[in-house]
């Protein structure tokens, strides 16, 4: 896939913001489940590289909050 990250000045220290286009998602929707799979994989192993040791306590504790 052609990913592009539009970064955005008034998102800084914020989060970020990600959008894709239809043809992206058609795209998307034409992948076997597994390379969805292997792909969600790669975009996770992406994120952790760029993570601080803060950041991944964070990403992991999430899972542990009550609604």
């Amino acid at each position: 896939m052609n990913d592009q990250i539009n970064t955005q000045k008034g998102n800084f220290k914020k989060g970020y913001r990600y959008t894709v286009t239809d043809a992206q998602i058609e795209q998307y929707g034409k992948l076997t489940l597994f390379e969805k799979f292997e792909w969600l994989e790669e975009t996770n192993k992406f994120i952790y590289s760029l993570q601080t040791d803060d950041e991944r306590k964070l990403r992991r504790n999430i899972g542990n909050m009550e609604l």
